[in-house]
């Protein structure tokens, strides 16, 4: 067996092949068979074409060979047009051929059912006993606009006009819908360098695509389409690769679910369903998530022109006021700022405006644009020396008797700065806004659209350094591990409170002062010892939330409220097994609860969740989610993107929080989460009480569930 092909040499073999044979090649172009072989001729692949079929000599003009064993020479590729039952047979005369990649367009594998499951389970078994990769099955290939590598039987490419090459690649798990996708894109002007559809994934995943497209140098915008995440780390290797390369990812992702939390036992695990954990993701390691198609190719229309903004204030120029209007009011709810120009300026700019005009931002060139193109000239050479401008939108609508002299104005601003300029144009016969994209400057219909398109660069452009998380050195994992045991030797998975304490301080998290007791005396003994007031609650793991079993007694002070409170609690303890209370100093002062979570994603691995309601959070739904673990700024940054962030920093003339200590917490846990690895299935401090600056926080309560999974994923 070869070694599997990864990196470079997989890269150069799946989109720079010197040699593609076509199995199941049909001598008719318009069979499935046969449109590989009809597509590698019709754009002009310079390497060899190797028509594979036992009943004809030649195909399509082309010499033919009976099976790929006859075949001479090397051959970097094969395209397997062969039905599934034969596909795993074929992949296998691959290997033997020495064949290091293949491309399986079959269907009627795992999407159709338990017996397709199996075929597709017989294939993979083929692809790791022989070393090749698989792109695949069910799925349309790749095609490789620049240099006609186009090894697929996508409809697409028998469209009018010739492809549009670019500096766009897109990977894409759906192959018709990716297709039609592709088709708008080329429509809309925007030029690719690749596509590459992952169908089912049996072993090449969209993540291991994405991070081989990266590295290629005529790609500088990957767009992404997925219906689900398979190889989370795999995506986040391409995310830093990216993020590195300053070369945006933008990604659809489909099915919304948080279907893996129903049977959750934690608020965590709820929290954080799939969708949630990938949309956190995303923000975090600086992919563009959009949520739909055509976001996605107005992003990458303004992500290929290559610029950058310097920050988020736009400068607006517009034929009509009411148009500016509505691109600020856009501009602002996407983030963007739209300010008032200095006195100084809005004179410069009402020197070359008509007087009746607005210089003030939006600026208002009023409808003597129409008749006088210059304007627009003279109007942008102030906008691009304004040292409070980052983008420039120029917003215009129908024009068509002077859209050529309009374009060429625009052009002549454009290549003059490198400040990001977008144009919106509405009405009109579209000659103008195709020219304007044959140019490579972004045009859209509508202000909305070019707003949230500008926004996205902007969020790209000052997106956030990644996380460089190094464990607190206070930290003890060979203690956590211990507590971990004990639990293990008892042969549970969810620990009791008294446990989840001393788990977390094992980390250095705070925790308010506890102690376990037996019996009611016990208690009244631990209550005088903690001092305050104190709370009473029901200490066993089998119960996940006591407070809605009423297992919860707050703020007692005299011995004889403690006593009666924990002989009841005691009782009902009693009927989960040991009877056992937990008596807890209580937290002074005001404070402003927060959740704290981790659980173990499927996709992503660990996983650290922070929110705000305590009890309330799931009716809130307010939290965001980070791969753990984690650092400090990232910590800060995954709290201050709550939507009610605002809270943080002191409401109705409340102090601010000390939100630095909530930070502190995020990271311990982050660290604690990542250790367990695999052995952690969710974990709540729940509520996690916030002081004032300076005055820290504790957590009150908590919750953790392991897995049945006993492999650690670090030291804890």
């Amino acid at each position: 067996m070869s070694p599997r092909l990864t990196g470079a040499e997989l890269a150069r073999v799946l989109f720079r092949p010197r040699s593609i044979a076509v199995v199941g090649a049909s001598d008719n172009p318009v069979k499935l068979g046969g449109r590989p072989v009809d597509y590698l001729k019709r754009f002009g692949f310079r390497g060899r074409i190797i028509p594979v079929n036992p009943h004809r000599a030649t195909v399509q003009g082309l010499p033919a060979f009976p099976s790929l064993d006859a075949v001479d020479g090397e051959i970097d590729l094969a395209m397997l047009m062969v039905d599934a039952r034969g596909a795993a047979e074929a992949v296998r005369a691959t290997g033997r051929r020495g064949i290091r990649a293949a491309i399986v367009g079959a269907a009627g594998f795992a999407e159709t059912g338990p017996e397709g499951a199996r075929l597709q389970a017989e294939l993979l078994a083929a692809a790791r006993e022989t070393g090749v990769r698989v792109l695949g099955p069910n799925c349309l290939g790749l095609i490789g606009v620049a240099d006609g590598v186009v090894p697929t039987f996508t409809s697409a490419l028998d469209e009018d006009g010739g492809l549009r090459t670019g500096p766009v690649a897109f990977a894409t798990q759906s192959g018709a819908f990716g297709t039609f996708i592709f088709s708008a894109a080329q429509r809309a002007g925007i030029g690719f360098s690749q596509f590459v559809n992952s169908g089912n994934e049996s072993d090449l995943t969209t993540a291991e695509l994405l991070d081989l497209l990266v590295g290629l140098a005529e790609t500088k915008v990957l767009l992404a389409y997925l219906e689900g995440v398979s190889d989370g780390p795999t995506l986040l290797a391409a995310a830093r690769k990216a993020h590195a390369a300053d070369k945006p990812i933008v990604a659809v992702k489909v099915g919304r679910s948080a279907a893996g939390a129903r049977a959750a036992a934690s608020h965590t695990a709820s929290l954080a369903g799939e969708d949630t954990v990938f949309d956190s993701v995303a923000r975090q390691f600086g992919i563009v998530r959009v949520p739909g198609t055509e976001p996605m190719l107005d992003a990458a229309q303004i992500f290929a022109t290559g610029r950058r903004a310097r920050g988020r204030r736009l400068t607006t120029l517009s034929l009509s006021g009411g148009a500016g209007a509505l691109m600020a009011d856009e501009a602002e709810a996407n983030g963007l700022t739209v300010g008032v120009w200095e006195e100084e300026w809005q004179r410069r700019m009402a020197a070359v405006i008509p007087a009746y005009g607005s210089s003030r931002n939006p600026v208002d060139l009023t409808a003597s644009l129409i008749s006088d193109t210059a304007l627009l000239n003279r109007s942008l050479e102030v906008a691009v020396q304004h040292p409070g401008t980052d983008m420039i939108a120029v917003l215009l609508g129908n024009a068509s008797r002077n859209g050529h002299e309009l374009v060429a104005a625009i052009e002549k601003a454009y290549r003059a700065t490198d400040i990001p300029i977008a144009v919106v144009w509405t009405g009109g016969d579209g000659r103008a806004p195709a020219r304007l994209q044959e140019l490579g400057i972004p045009c859209y219909p509508d202000p909305g659209r070019a707003a949230a398109a500008l926004a996205r660069l902007a969020d790209h452009s000052l997106r956030p350094a990644l996380p460089a998380p190094v464990r607190p050195e206070d930290c003890d994992p060979a203690a956590a591990r211990a507590v971990v045991d004990a639990v293990r030797a008892a042969g549970r998975t969810r620990l009791d409170e008294a446990e989840s304490a001393r788990l977390f301080r094992a980390y250095r998290l705070p925790v308010a002062p506890s102690v376990p007791c037996g019996d009611a005396e016990e208690a009244v003994a631990a209550a005088a010892g903690l001092g305050g007031p104190v709370a009473v609650k029901v200490l066993s793991a089998a119960i996940g939330h006591k407070s809605d079993l009423g297992g919860v007694r707050l703020g007692l002070t005299d011995p004889g409220e403690v006593r009666a409170a924990a002989t009841e609690l005691l009782g009902l303890a009693g009927e989960y097994g040991r009877p056992r209370v937990l008596v807890q100093r209580m937290a002074e002062g005001r404070r402003t609860e927060l959740i704290l979570g981790a659980k173990r994603d499927p996709a992503f691995g660990p996983v650290v969740v922070a929110g705000l309601g305590g009890v309330l959070v799931e009716v809130l739904a307010d939290s965001r989610a980070a791969v753990a673990p984690l650092d400090h700024p990232g910590a800060v940054r995954l709290l201050r993107s709550l939507r009610a962030a605002a809270v943080l920093d002191g409401v109705r003339g409340g102090p601010a929080l000390d939100v630095d200590a909530a930070a502190d917490a995020v990271v311990r846990l982050s660290w604690l989460a990542s250790d367990l690895g695999e052995e952690l299935a969710e974990l709540d401090v729940n509520p996690l009480l916030l002081g004032p600056s300076g005055e820290g926080a504790v957590a009150v309560d908590g919750l953790v569930v392991l897995s049945g999974n006993r492999k650690s994923g670090g030291q804890a």
